[in-house]
C-alpha cells in the first residue's frame, strides 16, 4: 500500500469535517453512528464516510460502535488543510462492533493494496505522533489496516493496539503497524526522515485467534492469558504468503529525490533504519489464575508460510498477588510458542 504519497497529498486536501467546524479545543469525544456528520476529502479519490478529529491533536476518544454506514477512515486525530500540529499525542480510538470496509485497491505496478478500512490512531504530515490507543473490541469488523500512529516525515512512538475480542475479524491483507511513516526516506539537516516509527510501539492482545496478514514496527508485543485459555490455542495467526519476521521493520528506501550524499551515507543510513528490530515479547495474565496450571502449551505466533526470529525471547518467572508463574518459549519453523506453569500461592 502507497500510503505515503497517499497520505502526503491526503492530508494536504483533507476537507474539514462538518462536526468540528469549532474553534481549536482539546480533548474533543466523538462517537459514531451518534455524530454520524463527517465527509473529508483523502488521498487521491473522495472516501465518503471517513470520521475523526481534526480541531484538536491531544486528548481526543474517538468511539465507533456498530450500525451505521461502513466507515472507510477513523482517526483519532488528523491535520487537515486548516490546522497543523507539531505533536499528536494522548488519544484514543474505541472500536467496539464497528464497521470499517475497504471500497477497492490501490495498484503500482501490477500490485494491488487494500484501499480504505483503515483506523490511525494519530495521522500527521510532520508531526511527532505519540502515546495514542486503539483498542479493538466486540464483532468488530476491520477490512484495511490499524495505525498506532502515521507521520511522513515525524516520528512514530509509543503507540498502542489493544484486541480485546475473539470475534474482531480482520481483512485477508489487514496489517497491523504500531507506527509507519513514509517508504522513501527524505534526508534534511543530515537527519534521515522520517525518524522513528518503532520506539515503545506496543501490540497488546487479550483475544485468541487474532487473523491477519502480518504485524510491523512494534517493539513490543504482550500476550495476556486468561482462565479461559486452552492447551494449543492459538493467539495471533500471520498469514502473509512471504511468510513473518516481526523482528524486521518495515523495509524503507532512500528517496531518489536525495542526491546530495554519497552512496556510502546512503548504505549507513538504511542499514540503521532497516536494523533488526529488539523485539520484547511477553506474557501475563489478566487476571489471577483459578487453579494450578501444568505444562499448559500454547500457540503466540503462527505463520503457515515461515516464522522467522533471530532468538527466542527470555523464559519468564514472575510472582504476583496470590499466584507465581513461570514462561518456557520454544520455536519451529512455523510457530513461536510458549509453556506455562503456575501455582496459586498464599501471601
Amino acid at each position: 500500500m502507497k500510503m505515503g504519497s497517499q497520505l502526503k497529498k491526503g492530508l494536504i486536501i483533507l476537507a474539514g469535517i462538518a462536526m468540528l467546524s469549532m474553534s481549536l479545543a482539546a480533548k474533543e469525544m466523538v462517537t459514531y453512528p451518534k455524530d454520524n456528520k463527517a465527509t473529508q476529502a483523502l488521498g487521491f479519490v473522495k472516501l465518503e464516510n471517513s470520521f475523526g478529529i481534526s480541531s484538536s491533536p491531544e486528548g481526543n476518544t474517538v468511539y465507533i460502535n456498530s450500525g451505521g454506514k461502513p466507515l472507510e477512515r477513523v482517526f483519532g486525530a488528523v491535520e487537515d488543510n486548516d490546522n497543523k500540529f507539531s505533536e499528536i499525542k494522548n488519544n484514543k480510538v474505541i472500536i467496539n462492533g464497528g464497521v470499517l470496509a475497504t471500497n477497492g485497491f490501490w495498484e503500482k505496478d501490477g500490485v494491488k493494496a487494500v484501499r480504505g478500512g483503515s483506523v490511525y490512531g494519530g495521522a500527521g504530515q510532520n508531526s511527532v505522533v505519540s502515546d495514542n490507543e486503539i483498542i479493538i473490541k466486540g464483532d468488530s469488523k476491520i477490512g484495511g489496516n490499524v495505525y498506532g500512529g502515521y507521520s511522513h516525515r515525524g516520528s512514530v512512538i509509543n503507540n498502542k493496539i489493544v484486541i480485546e475480542s475473539n470475534s474482531v475479524l480482520f481483512g485477508k491483507e489487514s496489517i497491523l503497524f504500531g507506527g509507519r511513516g513514509s517508504r522513501n526516506i527524505n534526508v534534511k539537516d543530515n537527519k534521515p526522515e522520517p525518524v522513528d516509527v518503532i520506539t515503545g510501539n506496543t501490540l497488546d492482545l487479550k483475544a485468541k485467534n487474532i487473523k491477519v496478514k502480518d504485524i510491523k514496527n512494534f517493539e513490543k508485543i504482550v500476550f495476556e492469558v486468561s482462565n479461559k485459555t486452552r492447551q494449543n490455542d492459538k493467539i495471533l495467526i500471520l498469514t502473509n504468503s512471504e511468510g513473518a519476521a516481526p523482528e524486521k521493520p518495515e523495509i524503507v528506501k532512500i528517496s531518489s529525490k536525495v542526491t546530495d550524499i554519497s552512496e556510502t551515507e546512503k548504505d549507513k543510513i538504511l542499514a540503521e533504519k532497516n536494523k533488526a528490530i529488539n523485539l520484547d515479547i511477553n506474557v501475563v495474565f489478566q487476571n489471577k489464575p483459578s487453579k494450578n496450571i501444568k505444562n499448559l502449551k500454547i500457540t503466540l505466533i503462527n505463520a503457515e508460510n515461515g516464522l522467522e526470529f533471530n532468538k527466542l525471547p527470555e523464559n519468564i518467572e514472575k510472582t504476583e498477588k496470590g499466584y507465581k508463574y513461570s514462561v518456557k518459549f520454544e520455536k519451529d519453523a512455523k510457530n513461536l510458542y510458549a509453556i506455562i506453569n503456575a501455582s496459586l500461592i498464599k501471601n
